[in-house]
C-alpha cells in the first residue's frame, strides 16, 4: 500500500470517526430534549388537573354562605305564615324591598352576590333571573342534602350555592336561598401557579377571563386565534364543564434549557472518544503498510494492541449512543485502563469443598447461590449462604476480580445491619464466598405479601423503621476509612428492596456489595456503563456521572416510596424508557403522587428525592435525624409481628426443610 493511499484512508477514517461522534452527540441531544418535552407535558397535565379541581372547589364557600342566609330568623318569619298565592307574592315583595333597601340583616351576608328566594320550585324573588334554571337544578339536590353548590355557565362562569331554609310554610313547602357570584381574575390568580390561566365561554375569546403571566396569556390567545396546534409543550386547553373551556400555560423553557445544557456537557466525551478512534485508526493504517522483519514484529504487536483498544473504545462509543448519558471519560485518559490481575491472591489448592450444599437459592448472571452447612467436631454445624462464581466465568479475569472485590469489601464491613461475609476461597468447584444465613424475606417480598394478604402496602411507621435500620448500615459504610486512615469512598450503588432483608425477628440487614464503589477496588466501572436497579437509581447514577453517598440516600428514599405506595415510583415498558425516567429524576407528577400517598413522610421524602444532590440530605446521619423528627418508627417487635403474620408458615417450613436436609 502506497503512502498516498494510506494518507487518503487515514483522512477517511478521521472524517468518519468525527462524523460518527457528531451524529451520536446529536442523537443524545435529541433524546434529552424528548425527555424534557415529556416531562413538560406531565407537569402541564398535573397543573391543569390541580387548577380544574381548585376552580370547582371555589363554589364550596357559596353553598356555605347560602346556608348562613337560609338560617336567618327573618327568613323563617317570612316563610312560616305563607299559604296562598297572594302570600307568596307578598313574601316576594318584602324580600325584594329588603334587598333593594340594603337591609343590614340581609345585605351583609350576601354582599357582592346575586340573591334569589324560592319556595318549593317557584322563584318569588331574584336579582339575576338568568340563574333561575341552574338554581332549580341545584334545589333538587339541596332538598336531600340541605345545600348544594356548583360551577355553572350562564353567559360566563358563575359560582352558585343553594341552601334549604330551616322552616317550611304551612303548606309544607321548603324555602331555598340561592347565591351567585361571577368568576373573576382574582379567583384565577391563586390557581395560576407561576403560569397563566384563561376561562373561555362558548369559544368567545373576547370575553375570556384570564390571570397570571402576561406572556402566557398572550400565547394562549394567539394559539386560539390561529387555530394551530402549539408544539412547544406549553399549553393545554380542555372543556371544564359544558360550554366552558379552561386553558393553561406553563413555560417549558427551563426544562429545555436544562436539557440543552446537559447535552452540551455530554457531547465532549463522545467527540473525545471519536477523536481517539480516529487517531488509533490512523496509527493502525500506518503500521499496516510495513513489511514484517524482526523490528516489524514488534510494531505488529503494537498494531494488535492498538486494534484491541480500538474495539474496546468502539464498544464504549456504542454504549453512549444507546442512551447511557455518559458525561465523563475514564479517569486518566479517553480509553478504559486494562484490568489488573487479582488472581494471584487466590491460588488456593483445588481441594474438595468443605461446604455441604443443602438447597439452591437462585442465581444471577455471575454466580449461583445455595444454602450450605459446615460441619465440625462434636456435632458442630453452622448454616451459611454460599455464593459460587459460575464455572463458565472462571477464566474471565474481570469477573473473577469483581467476585474477589465483593468478598474483600464485604468481609471488611462489620456492622449489625450489614450481612457479613465470613469466608472466601477457591476449591475444586471454583471460587466461593460464604455469608451469614438470614431466615427472613427481602423488603420486595414483604411489600407483595402485605398487599396480597392484607390488601395494603406497608404502614408509615413500618417504612420508617426499615429505613432507620438501613441508614445505620449506610452511615457505617459511607464513613469507612482505609488502613491508611483515608476515606474509603464506599457507595453501595444498588440500594433496593431486593437488597434489604428483614429477619423473622424483625432485624433489618443490607446485603449485596457486589457493585459497591470504592477507591480500594481492583475493578472499576468504565465511564458510560451504568450498574444498579433503574427503579431506584439516582439521576446522577443513571447518567453515569460520578456518585457519592447522597446517591445511596436517594435510592433509599425511592425504596421508602415503593414500600408506602406498594409500587415503584417509576414505570416503563422498555429498559431505555426506564433509563430515561431515572436519568431525568422524579417529575412533578411523581412528586404529586408522593405528596398524596406517603402521609407524614411526604415532606421528608420530597427533600430526599431532590434531583440536585446538593438539595438532598447530605449524610445518612442527617437523614436519620430528619426521619426521626418526621414520624416515629415502629419498634422491632412490631416488625417481628408483621413478619409472623405474613410469613410464619413459610419461615417455619424453611427452617424445617434446611434442618432435615442438613
Amino acid at each position: 500500500m502506497s503512502s498516498t493511499t494510506r494518507l487518503i484512508l487515514g483522512l477517511v477514517v478521521v472524517v468518519g470517526c468525527l462524523g460518527a461522534g457528531a451524529v451520536m452527540s446529536a442523537q443524545h441531544r435529541q433524546q434529552l430534549v424528548d425527555a424534557a418535552n415529556r416531562t413538560a407535558d406531565e407537569q402541564l397535565e398535573a397543573a391543569w388537573t390541580r387548577a380544574a379541581g381548585g376552580l370547582r372547589a371555589l363554589s364550596g364557600p357559596m353553598g356555605e354562605r347560602a346556608a348562613s342566609v337560609a338560617g336567618l330568623d327573618n327568613i323563617a318569619k317570612l316563610l312560616q305564615d305563607t299559604t296562598s298565592q297572594s302570600d307568596l307574592d307578598e313574601v316576594g315583595r318584602t324580600f325584594d324591598d329588603a334587598r333593594r333597601s340594603n337591609e343590614p340583616w340581609l345585605t351583609g351576608p350576601v354582599a357582592e352576590s346575586t340573591l334569589a328566594l324560592f319556595i318549593g320550585s317557584r322563584p318569588v324573588s331574584t336579582s339575576e333571573p338568568a340563574l333561575t334554571a341552574e338554581s332549580l337544578r341545584l334545589i333538587s339536590e339541596a332538598e336531600g342534602t340541605g345545600k348544594a353548590n356548583a360551577l355553572v355557565v350562564v353567559g360566563g362562569p358563575w359560582l352558585l350555592g343553594v341552601a334549604r331554609t330551616k322552616v317550611q310554610n304551612r303548606s309544607g313547602a321548603s324555602g331555598f336561598i340561592a347565591l351567585g357570584q361571577r368568576v373573576g381574575p382574582d379567583d384565577l390568580r391563586a390557581l395560576s401557579a407561576g403560569g397563566a390561566l384563561q376561562l373561555v365561554t362558548g369559544g368567545d375569546v373576547k370575553s375570556a377571563i384570564g390571570a397570571g403571566d402576561a406572556d402566557g396569556l398572550a400565547r394562549l390567545s394567539r394559539r386560539r386565534i390561529s387555530m394551530k396546534r402549539d408544539e412547544s409543550h406549553c399549553c393545554l386547553n380542555r372543556e371544564l364543564v359544558e360550554g366552558l373551556e379552561l386553558a393553561l400555560f406553563k413555560d417549558p423553557l427551563p426544562l429545555l434549557q436544562a436539557a440543552e445544557a446537559e447535552a452540551t456537557r455530554g457531547q465532549w466525551p463522545r467527540l473525545g472518544i471519536a477523536a481517539a478512534l480516529a487517531l488509533l485508526g490512523v496509527i493502525a493504517l500506518l503500521l499496516a503498510g510495513r513489511r514484517t522483519t524482526k523490528a516489524d514484529e514488534e510494531r505488529d504487536q503494537l498494531l494488535r494492541e492498538t486494534q484491541a483498544q480500538l474495539r474496546q473504545s468502539h464498544e464504549v462509543l456504542q454504549k453512549l449512543s444507546t442512551g447511557a448519558f455518559a458525561t465523563q471519560a475514564v479517569a486518566g485518559g479517553l480509553l478504559p485502563a486494562p484490568t489488573q490481575d487479582a488472581l494471584a491472591s487466590t491460588q488456593a489448592s483445588a481441594t474438595a469443598s468443605r461446604y455441604e450444599v443443602v438447597a439452591p437459592l437462585g442465581q444471577g448472571g455471575m454466580a449461583k447461590v445455595f444454602i450450605a452447612v459446615v460441619r465440625g467436631a462434636e456435632g458442630f454445624k453452622r448454616t451459611f449462604v454460599l455464593k459460587r462464581l459460575k464455572a463458565e466465568h472462571a477464566g474471565n479475569q474481570e469477573l473473577v476480580n469483581q467476585f474477589i472485590d465483593e468478598a474483600r469489601l464485604g468481609a471488611s464491613l462489620v456492622q449489625s445491619n450489614i450481612v457479613p461475609i465470613f469466608d472466601f476461597g477457591r476449591d475444586a468447584e471454583g471460587y466461593y464466598l460464604a455469608q451469614e444465613y438470614i431466615l427472613g424475606r427481602d423488603v420486595d417480598a414483604l411489600i407483595e405479601a402485605s398487599k396480597n394478604k392484607r390488601g395494603t402496602a406497608l404502614e408509615v411507621p413500618i417504612v420508617a423503621a426499615i429505613a432507620q435500620e438501613a441508614l445505620k448500615a449506610l452511615a457505617y459504610a459511607h464513613t469507612r476509612t482505609t488502613d491508611a486512615g483515608q476515606a474509603a469512598g464506599l457507595v453501595h450503588r444498588d440500594v433496593s428492596p431486593a437488597n434489604l432483608m428483614v429477619s423473622g425477628r424483625g432485624e433489618v440487614k443490607l446485603l449485596d456489595f457486589g457493585i459497591v464503589l470504592s477507591a480500594d477496588r481492583v475493578t472499576q466501572t468504565q465511564a458510560g456503563v451504568v450498574k444498579g436497579n433503574l427503579f431506584f437509581m439516582s439521576p446522577e447514577q443513571a447518567r453515569a456521572l460520578p456518585v457519592d453517598p447522597r446517591s445511596d440516600l436517594f435510592s433509599l428514599a425511592m425504596v421508602m416510596v415503593n414500600a408506602a405506595l406498594g409500587r415503584p415510583l417509576y414505570t416503563g415498558e422498555t429498559m431505555y424508557e426506564l433509563m430515561t425516567r431515572a436519568a431525568a429524576g422524579p417529575t412533578e407528577a411523581d412528586l404529586a403522587l408522593v405528596r398524596g400517598g406517603t402521609g407524614p413522610l411526604s415532606t421528608f421524602l420530597l427533600k430526599a428525592l431532590a434531583v440536585d444532590p446538593a438539595l438532598r440530605f447530605q449524610s445518612a446521619k442527617e437523614m436519620a435525624t430528619a426521619l426521626a423528627s418526621a414520624v416515629p418508627s415502629a419498634p422491632a417487635s412490631e416488625l417481628e409481628a408483621l413478619m409472623s403474620t405474613l410469613f410464619k408458615e413459610d419461615l417455619e417450613a424453611d427452617r424445617q426443610r434446611f434442618a432435615e436436609a442438613s
